[in-house]
């Protein structure tokens, strides 16, 4: 076994004593000894995999895991597959991938092969990583410099990782796929993982329930939502990159699903207010004040929400989601209150947009908005601006106010959703540049510490 003076399990070229383990005074020693024989393990196993009959799969592997029927075999040119996308298909190939020959997996394989020969420490790490399955977790918590607190989407496990660059590159509510492996006490991430907004973790879980069952009808009822994982486990990570190449999200209406919204200036508010009253397609929120209003809109015959209308003492917004359904909500303001709005802009925002990784570099406010002259003068509006978000009714929270929202249980739980994904879209903001607010403000006025 290496010792304090030997090279870093960690791959840097350091001694350990001068780099993971720097501080000897607080090394747990059975750790670091299971971090070197993961290491040494690691080497074995790579070794392994270059044997001519393994090797002499790999063509046919990735084919499988591309799930791609158009692909030829003879396109897979090294040069055509960029380094993460083949680390991602490698460590498939190492963990789930069941070898032509034999029907096995390359880790079981060499266990049978070369079980005998690891040391106790190999064989306990080897026995925990045959039963890994690559996932997808939502990032609860962020360790500054040494790892985060990740919870399974499907399971709920909650689960410490071990990585110091990770905890740099991600934020909170962000949804990554990854594989964990075991190590002695630690976890760590096993090569790279895919980081992606929270817009997509429904489509997620909607994408494994429907195969998970198709899996079942298949191969049996009493099939585990494990082996399904290890057996179709990497179609999820294809079904994502698909969306990613070729996203395209519709209304029920059969439109292009964006984010529309188009601003109003009002010249009389009471007027405004009576006669949006009076529109039967509108239908106002409890709760509001006379600083804000909220309508929610439905479809005429259809009773179907198509976006919400927001009074303010100087301006009203539609938001919709289509460009039709925000032209219809344009014609019916405009006719109802015509004399009374003036229109200033539409704002379109595609959904693709949201489903493209945010940059990973924390940078500082690269432009304030327009009209604000200072970092600290962004902070008094958004302060204010959220002194009053915390009174004023909100249709996630079903026409509750934050506020009233913690009497109960459930608010409680929608509020804290609703906090978090604050959390995780200010948090890009800021790493893009991009005024940003601290959310745990909001904790602290919501007595949520």
């Amino acid at each position: 076994m290496k010792n304090m003076k030997s090279g870093c399990y960690c791959g840097s070229g350091k001694k350990a004593e001068e780099c993971c383990y720097r501080d000897a005074s607080v090394v747990d020693l059975t750790q670091y000894r299971f971090d070197q024989a993961e290491r040494e393990l690691r080497i074995k196993l790579v070794d392994f995999s270059h044997r001519p009959e393994i090797q002499a799969q790999l063509g046919e592997a990735f084919y499988i895991w591309k799930n791609d029927p158009e692909l030829s075999l003879a396109d897979l040119n090294e040069e055509d597959i960029d380094d993460q996308t083949f680390e991602r298909f490698f460590d498939w190939f190492i963990f789930d991938f069941k070898l032509l020959d034999s029907g096995k997996r390359l880790l079981e394989r060499f266990y049978e092969e070369y079980g005998e020969t690891l040391s106790d420490t190999e064989r306990t790490i080897l026995k925990d990583w045959m039963g890994n399955t690559y996932s997808f977790f939502e990032v609860e918590d962020i360790i500054e410099k040494e790892g985060c607190y990740i919870r399974d989407i499907f399971t709920g496990e909650v689960v410490q990782v071990k990585d110091s660059s990770a905890s740099n590159k991600l934020s909170r509510m962000d949804i990554i796929g990854a594989r964990l492996l075991k190590t002695g006490n630690n976890v760590y991430f096993s090569g790279v993982i895919s980081v992606y907004p929270q817009a997509f973790k429904t489509l997620i879980i909607d994408f494994v329930s429907r195969e998970f069952k198709e899996y079942k009808k298949t191969f049996g009822r009493k099939r585990t939502y494990q082996e399904y994982l290890k057996d179709w486990g990497y179609l999820i990570g294809q079904y994502i990159e698909d969306i990613v190449k070729k996203p395209r999200f519709l209304t029920s209406e059969g439109d292009e699903l964006v984010f529309a919204s188009a601003i109003y200036e009002i010249s009389d508010y009471k007027k405004v207010l009576n006669r949006l009253r009076k529109i039967k397609t509108l239908n106002e929120i409890s709760g509001g004040t006379d600083e804000l209003r909220v309508f929610s809109w439905i479809t005429k015959g259809k009773h179907k929400l198509s976006g919400t209308i927001e009074l303010e003492k100087d301006r009203l917004t539609i938001e919709g989601y289509s460009l039709s359904l925000l032209a219809k909500a344009k014609n019916l303001i405009e006719r109802k209150l015509h004399g009374l709005v003036t229109h200033r802009e539409d704002r379109i925002k595609e959904f693709e947009s949201l489903l493209k990784s945010p940059p990973s570099e924390t940078q500082k406010i690269k432009k304030l908005p327009f009209g604000v002259k200072s970092s600290s003068e962004l902070d008094t509006i958004l302060d204010e601006y959220y002194d009053k978000w915390i009174d004023t009714p909100l249709q996630i929270l079903e026409g509750k106010t934050p506020r009233e929202a913690l009497k109960t249980k459930k608010g409680r739980e929608k509020l804290e959703y609703v906090l978090r994904e604050l959390e995780n879209v200010y948090q890009h903001a800021k790493e893009r540049g991009e005024p940003y607010y601290d959310v745990e403000k909001l904790r602290k006025k919501l007595r949520l510490e």
